[in-house]
This record gives C-alpha cells, structure tokens and sequence, in this order.
C-alpha cells in the first residue's frame, strides 16, 4: 500500500439506502472518484451530503442496503499517491512522518515520530525516546518551521 494513501474511515451507517457515514482525512473528498480498500479493490463513490467538520455520508459502489453499510463500519479507504495534489516545501502527509527520527535541536537527542493526532484542538505529534512514548503540540514554537527538529524546551517540557 506504499502507493495509497489514507482518506478515510467508515465510521457507521446512514439511512436505509447503503449510504456510509465516514470521517475524512481530506479537506477535499471532492477531487477524487474512485477509493481503493486495503486489498486494493476499487469503488467509485459519490458524495451524498456533509455532515459537520469532517464527517460525511457517502453513497460507495455496490453497497446497497443498511446491513451492508454496517458491514463497513471500521473499514479505512485509499487513494492513490499520484492523484494527491502536489506539495509544497512546507507541506507533509501525515503517513510520510510516522516512522521518521527527528533531533532535538542543537542536542545529540533524537525521537522517533510514532503517530500523529487531532483530538480536535489541532495537531499532536507522538513521540519516542528512549523508550519514552510522549505527546508534543505540532506548533512551529514547538517544532521550528524549515528546521526539521524539535526544540529542546519542548522535549524538557513534554518528555517530563
């Protein structure tokens, strides 16, 4: 799956129709027709209405009743890299960060990046080291932009 990248999650169903009520990871649902599963099936949906925030319902190919929408529940949903937009210098994809060792500025630390989260107050990067699982504000005062690193009051800060 190197190739997709994750859009979405099912999160139950909606009505009686098939229609699936589903959490994006997009700002742009829109822009796309067709989403792959984790064995790499393709469906083409249609958007049907929104929800609030990032929450929408889906119509999705081949899911026609209530009980085969809730057969989905928990399923998450791709599109190919290559149809994302292109990024800016200062843009990620969240999928590109997990996994990937960043230093403690100025300092011979480093941390591994294990995941990154929204709660809903904006984003959370969660942090090793040492094996130390920590949780740090995704801010430029935490994390100076174009640095590449996190900055050694914020790890003293969070770490603790």
């Amino acid at each position: 799956m190197n190739n997709f990248i994750e859009i979405l999650q099912v999160t139950g169903a909606f009505g009686i129709r098939g229609y699936l009520r589903v959490l994006l990871f997009s700002e742009d649902i829109g822009r796309y027709r067709e989403v792959y599963d984790a064995d790499g099936n393709r469906y083409g949906f249609h958007l049907v209405r929104y929800v609030s925030g990032n929450s929408v319902v889906l119509a999705l190919e081949g899911i026609d009743d209530r009980t085969a929408a809730e057969s989905m529940r928990g399923t998450f949903f791709y599109v190919r890299r290559k149809d994302l937009p292109k990024l800016t210098e200062s843009e990620y994809y969240v999928c590109d960060l997990v996994g990937k060792t960043i230093p403690v500025c100025n300092c011979d630390k480093v941390c591994t990046i294990v995941g990154v989260h929204n709660f809903g107050a904006g984003d959370i990067i969660e942090l090793s080291h040492d094996g130390v699982t920590f949780f740090v504000p995704f801010t430029n005062e935490n994390f100076p932009e174009n640095c590449d690193c996190i900055t050694p009051e914020a790890f003293s800060e969070y770490m603790n």
